[in-house]
């Protein structure tokens, strides 16, 4: 029994279903021309598939291929553990390429990797994996006890989210053209919250949102100090982290009271992000987008 029988008997069975005996020429039609363009986005989505798989594992032996969200207009991403990821490579000296095509991995989350054909997701699992796979040592200059309170700093999540004012801030710092800017707010807010709240922290009112991050940032502050970086004298693996969060905060929030947090309550923050901003990100500004 050939394919095409078994479409064809297919549809008219589905046209007689739906429609009375008069009308199943036109039937027929309509369930034709459902299932051809079933059949060709099947085919453009594996054409499509098979042409990103060849472009992310031709990039280069230990080249890495960050796939992330476009670059903002005040930060160079919106996402915290993106910036986290950019900021290791750099600090580890790795090879690495941008990708905005394709933001959410095998997971359905961003950031992810691919490097030498292998596609790695969870921003930390990355980091392990980059770290042991190049023999990364920023951490080698911490004592047991420092290291265990750095990390202690990297766990602490800054607990602001972009559906807090209706996604204004959102698209006040990021480039998109009108269509989207009418569209995003509709989806955004709500798939974030939905992801939150699944999270632990949606469920929380805007007001506590914003004391849990007062709090987290007096808690940085505390343990940062005196010293230019969380690792010392030097940047180290917690700073990539710590850096990605704050940065929302420094450059993704102007106007608000959680830009305040870092530039009122807690200046040596707001310092601390320059200090990240020069040593890894001396070419910060050409990273930007221009507003469309």
């Amino acid at each position: 029994m050939s394919l095409m029988f078994v479409l064809r008997y297919g549809m008219r069975k589905a046209a007689k279903m739906l429609w009375r005996e008069g009308e199943h020429g036109w039937a027929l039609t309509v369930v034709a021309g459902m299932c051809t363009i079933y059949v060709i986005r099947k085919v453009y989505q594996e054409s499509r598939r098979r042409r990103l798989r060849k472009e992310w594992d031709g990039t280069g032996q230990d080249v890495v291929l960050l796939h992330q969200f476009r670059r903002g207009r005040f930060c160079p991403n919106l996402s915290p553990f993106a910036l986290k990821v950019e900021a290791f490579l750099r600090l580890a000296n790795i090879k690495y390429k941008i990708d905005e095509e394709t933001p959410f991995g095998p997971k359905g989350k961003c950031p992810w990797i691919t490097i030498n054909k292998e596609d790695i997701a969870d921003s930390e699992m990355v980091l392990d994996d980059l770290t042991e796979r190049f023999s990364v040592q920023l951490d080698s200059q911490l004592e047991a006890r420092e290291a265990a309170v750095v990390e202690s700093a990297r766990v602490c999540v800054i607990a602001w989210r972009y559906w807090l004012d209706g996604c204004k801030t959102f698209l006040k710092t990021q480039t998109f053209d009108r269509f989207l800017r009418f569209v995003f707010p509709l989806f955004l807010k709500r798939g974030t919250k939905n992801r939150s709240k699944e999270q632990g922290l949606g469920v929380h009112s805007p007001e506590e949102i914003y004391q849990i991050c007062k709090k987290d940032c007096n808690t940085l502050a505390g343990i940062l100090g005196d010293r230019p970086f969380f690792g010392g004298e030097n940047p180290c693996r917690a700073d990539c982290g710590v850096f990605g969060q704050l940065a929302q905060l420094m450059w993704n929030a102007p106007g608000t009271r959680y830009e305040a947090l870092l530039t009122v309550d807690n200046p040596s923050l707001a310092l601390y992000c320059f200090r990240m901003k020069d040593k890894v990100f001396p070419d910060w500004d050409d990273l930007l987008a221009h507003p469309i």
